[in-house]
């Protein structure tokens, strides 16, 4: 499993400059319920099944996440400033135009 690490000169205006990194961590399963990954890095994570119920993603980059479901972002708390990945952004996006 990959070390947890921050990044603190990896600075966005107004948040609060701690940039955690998990990208390629292994999510499958975990219950990331309520916890806040503001400005998080997820790229290539994989979130089989993970709970993201009211985890706030606020600023995460999600790109190249793996196994990610528009339903899980759904119930996350995010921003237009989270990036998610092409395949989620469309799925949401048609979800919207029919919904």
């Amino acid at each position: 499993m990959k070390a947890l690490k921050t990044d603190a000169d990896a600075r966005v205006p107004g948040d609060c400059g701690y940039h955690l990194n998990l990208s390629g961590t292994y999510l499958r399963w975990a219950d990331l319920r309520g916890a806040d990954f503001s400005f998080a890095d997820f790229k290539g994570s994989d979130f089989a099944n993970a709970n993201l119920k009211g985890t706030v993603l606020r600023g995460a980059d999600l790109s190249g996440a793996r196994n990610l479901t528009p339903e899980q972002v759904q119930e996350a708390v995010i921003d237009d400033a989270t990036v998610l990945p092409d395949d989620i952004k469309a799925a949401l996006n048609g979800a919207r135009e029919h919904g």
